[in-house]
């Protein structure tokens, strides 16, 4: 019996890239009715990302697999679980055998950060947090990483609604700095604590250019 796996992949977001239609086709209708172009190129990217990911990870063609998407957006298949992320210039895709979630977030100033940490960090955290301050290096970073946590534990799904100084992080959230297109990024990844994450780094997704 083997052990669950855990796949996952980042690629940076082209500058040129076309969007075009995907499969399944309300995945296509989700993407064209974004009225930001922005959005629409991350959520094309990320899903062509996860192309990619299902056939270097699995050998599974996109089209062979039957996918839903729930009253509150979550998007799921029949084959195996996964989650997606876009900031910034980068993308992240999980794949695994068990519920799984994933959030990429760069590696940047946070503004108003001592708005952020209340908003965002349990009791204990903002304690930690407080004795960070004196270095804004550490600090922003700390939150940085305390964020991608708690958002890849509400992207595994479980919780009802995001209330990040509410998540508590357990030990089956995986934190890591990754580098997209020579820019530095938190990628955390929450999973089964039995999980061993396989990272793909900078993958070759092949996006039509305009």
């Amino acid at each position: 019996m083997r052990a669950p796996l855990l796949y996952v992949y980042t690629a940076s977001i082209p500058t040129d890239v076309g969007v075009e239609a995907v499969f399944p086709s309300s995945r296509s209708e989700e993407i064209f009715a974004c009225g930001s172009e922005k959005t629409k190129k991350e959520k094309f990217c990320a899903w062509k990302l996860l192309e990619y990911a299902l056939l270097h990870a699995f050998g599974k063609r996109i089209e062979e697999i039957a996918f839903t998407k729930s009253a509150q957006g979550k998007w799921t298949c029949d084959f195996c679980h996964f989650s997606l992320s876009h900031s910034g210039n980068a993308l992240a895709v999980a794949l695994s055998d068990l519920p799984v979630g994933v959030d990429i977030e760069k590696n940047a100033p946070i503004k108003s950060p001592n708005k952020v940490a209340k908003k965002i960090l349990t009791e204990a955290e903002l304690e930690d947090y407080q004795r960070l301050a004196v270095n804004a290096e550490s600090a922003n970073a700390f939150l940085l990483e305390i964020w991608t946590k708690k958002e890849s534990i509400f992207k595994r799904g479980g919780i009802a609604s995001f209330l990040p100084n509410r998540i508590f992080v357990g030990e089956d959230t995986q934190t890591q700095k990754v580098f997209v297109a020579d820019e530095e990024y938190f990628l955390s990844v929450t999973g089964n604590t039995d999980l061993t994450m396989h990272l793909c780094e900078n993958a070759p997704c092949v996006f039509r250019k305009n």
